[in-house]
Parts: C-alpha cells; structure tokens; sequence
C-alpha cells in the first residue's frame, strides 16, 4: 500500500502530522452508521400499524423479524470477525451495502410473512453485518486509543442523525405514499453512503499506512506497551506489542463471558424497547405528529450527547462511568410507566436517550480497552453471538406480552431489573490477561 508524505514524514522524525488521517475513518463510518438507521427497531416500529392494515399480522409475528434479523447478526458474526481483523472494512462495507440496498429492494415485493423473514431478517440482516456497528466499531478502535471514546462517539452521530432525519421522513413518507416506498428510500441511501466513502476513505489500521494509533509514535511519546513496558527506542513504527487473542482463547476468559452476558442482558431490554417504544406511543392515543416529534427529539438528544459520552467513556476504567448509564436507563423506563401525562413522557425519552448512547459507547470502549486491537474483530464477533442471541428474544418476548395482555407496562417493570442487573455485572468485570503479544506489522505479515 502506498504510504502518504505525511507519513514518510512522521516515520523519519517522528513528527506528528497536522492532520491525522484516523478520522478520515471516523467519516466514513459516520456516514455508514447513517445508512444503518433503518436497522434500528425504532424507526421499524413505525411499519407496524401499515404492515398490519394490509396484511393482518400480529405485533408479535412482525417484532420475529427483528428477532429473526438478530438471531442472523449473530450466528454470522462469528464468520465475519476474523474477516474484520484480515482485510479491514474498505472490502466488507462496500459488499454490505450492496447486499442491503438489494435487500431493501426485494422487501417491497413480498406478500407473505415469511418473505418479510426471509428478505428483512436474513438477507438485509446479513449486509448489514458487513457494514455495520461490528465492522465500523473495529475500525475506530484500531485507529484510536487515547481517543476512541470521542472517535467511536462521532461515528456513531451519524445514526443518530439517520433516526433524526429519517423518523419524520418515514412517519409523512408512509402516511403518503405508503411503507414500500420508504424502503425504496433506505435501499438508495445505503448505496449512496456506504458504498463510495468506503472504498475511497476506510482502511484496515494506522499501521498500514506506516502512521501509529491516534497518530502519536509510541516511541517518541515514550509510550508503554500494553504488557508495561517502556516502547524500545528502535524508530519501527510498529515496535509496540499488543494482545493477540485466538478464538478459544477469547472462550476461555472469565471476562469475555461476563461483559457478554451484561451486555446481552442489556440488549434484550433495548431491542424489546425500541421496537415498541413507537407503538406504545400510539397506544397511549397521542397523534402521529407527537409520535415523530418525540422520536426525533429522541435522535436529537442521542446525537447532542454522543460527543461528551464520548469523553466520559475513555475514563470506562472507573466503575462508576460503567454503571451509571444503565442506572438512567432503568429510570428512564419509570418514567416511561407514567408516559399517559406528556411530560413523563418527554423526560422518559430524553433520561433513555443518554442512558443508550453512553452505553453504546462504553461497550465498544471496553471490548477495546479490555481485549486490545489486534483481534477485536474475533472478539467482538464473539461476543455479538451471545449479545445479540440474548437480545433477539427483547423484540418477540415485548410483544408477546402485549398480544397476551393487551399492555407493554409488565415487559417496561421486567426491563427495569434487566437493566440494574447488568449494571451490577459490568461494575464488578476486570480484564483479562493476554497469553501472547504481537505487534502490528507481525500481525500484518502472518496473514499474507
């Protein structure tokens, strides 16, 4: 790979340069995770009440797709990850989101329930792998350290402005032109952002490039490796050693086991919630222009707090940064109870809002922080096959209740445990001790 002046400069003196090509990486995952709105169960919820006038299904029978397309995430992810750690997301976003504009397409044709499974929750699932949270998270980690909190946290603006924009599109675009035509939409806009930026602007890792991880040279820096020890003074750009984890490896830490059951734990209540979250509102009798609006000022407020949740998480070493996220979550979620009187309702959405965007940045911070760069994709893959088993139940298990008791009060006070459960989990996770360190350029040579 050619390497820019930039670099050759930063390889021979050690100077950093003015700009650190990293974000260039954070943007193009910025504008992934746009693209990948369409994939959060919130903005799916609003297909409901069109999907059920045509066809008739049940809320449960539509909340399988979503428990369909996380049972898919999750046994592919395992496929995907060392694919991640190999060739990096400039080949795998670009065949994701053809895969999910393809997918999109096919969804607009189906008349059978099953074909909504297959289509939504196998194949579109499947794209969405290869370009989403997985890959793009991988990506930042591997370009950042020191700022992987605030890079993580920018990308991930970029949903956030995807809900933000597309909720009151897809609220006015169904009620006018009915719910194919929305789909029609998203197929479009994960070709146009996911597709171009990625080939031109992603790459694997820093070092690839010859520059270093937030685009400070260890060896100048006096960095220390992630054994301790001082940085040898020898000027290889790659002289840093790092965790390198293999499958079984990962399977045998009583770490890797516990941040997945906290964070599986967590994402059963947060897709059970998001799928619901629109429904609910409606059953509650407020109007489709209050729905949009608070949806949106939901995005909203995630988008405003992402930058400082950023901050916070790369201080995730704290046991308090790591819990109280869930503790506002399970608040939230009171005041969600009360969400008949209009203001509980907004605080509930706004305190839910910053809870699910600290939390969604703490997580990748910690895998990363916790397991190291090197075999991030193998690990997070790892851990996505028992986050998101876990989490595929939260869709069809809300809505079952409500199809059985008419109400989603019962799933909302079991979701509340849920999530001061795995507060207690996380608080009490430490990380785990490597068997064997590499550096970059080692890593580089073995796979070629």
């Amino acid at each position: 790979m050619t390497t820019e002046p930039s670099s050759e400069v930063t390889a021979t003196t050690g100077k950093k340069p003015r700009y650190f090509y990293g974000w260039n990486i954070v943007a193009a995952s910025f504008l992934t995770q746009l693209s990948y709105a369409e994939h959060y169960t919130s903005i799916l919820g609003l297909f409901f009440k069109p999907l059920q006038r045509e066809f008739g299904w049940s809320r449960s029978a539509m909340a399988a797709v979503q428990t369909i397309a996380r049972m898919t995430e999750a046994l592919v992810a395992p496929v995907i990850g060392p694919l991640i750690d190999r060739y990096g997301p400039r080949v795998l976003i670009p065949i994701g989101a053809i895969i999910v504009g393809f997918g999109m397409l096919w969804v607009t044709q189906i008349t059978a329930i099953w074909q909504f499974y297959l289509l939504r929750g196998g194949v579109v699932a499947i794209g969405y792998v290869l370009m989403g949270a997985l890959v793009t998270g991988v990506a930042i980690n591997n370009w950042f350290i020191k700022k992987r909190g605030r890079a993580l946290a920018v990308s991930q603006i970029g949903g956030n402005l995807g809900n933000f924009v597309f909720v009151p599109t897809a609220v006015f675009v169904i009620a006018a032109y009915g719910w194919r035509a929305m789909f029609i939409i998203f197929a479009i806009v994960a070709w146009l952002v996911g597709i171009i930026p990625s080939l031109i602007l992603m790459r694997r890792r820093p070092e690839d490039m010859g520059l270093h991880p937030d685009g400070i040279d260890p060896v100048t820096a006096e960095g220390r490796n992630n054994r301790g020890e001082l940085a040898p003074s020898t000027g290889d750009m790659t002289s840093v050693s790092e965790p390198v984890w293999s499958r079984r490896e990962v399977l045998m830490t009583r770490s890797f086991w516990l941040l997945a059951l906290c964070f599986g734990i967590e994402n059963v209540a947060f897709q059970g919630i998001n799928i619901s979250l629109a429904p609910y509102i409606q059953d509650l009798d407020y109007g489709e222009v209050m729905l949009a609006s608070v949806m949106t000022f939901r995005a909203l407020i995630m988008a405003l707090a992402l930058p400082a949740m950023g901050f916070l998480a790369e201080r995730s070493n704290r046991v308090i940064v790591r819990v109280v996220p869930f503790v506002i979550q399970s608040v939230a979620i009171f005041f969600l109870l009360l969400a008949s009187q209009p203001a509980f309702l907004w605080v509930g959405v706004a305190l839910y809002a910053l809870g699910t965007s600290a939390v969604l940045i703490v997580q990748e911070v910690i895998w990363a922080n916790y397991f190291g760069r090197l075999s991030l994709g193998t690990v997070r893959s790892l851990g996505y096959l028992t986050v998101f088993g876990l989490g595929a139940s939260g869709p069809i298990v809300m809505n079952l209740v409500f199809d059985v008791l008419g109400s989603y009060r019962p799933a909302f006070i079991v979701i509340i445990g849920l999530f001061i459960m795995a507060a207690f989990i996380l608080g009490g996770v430490k990380p785990p001790k490597a068997r064997r360190y590499a550096t970059a350029a080692e890593i580089k040579s073995s796979v070629k």
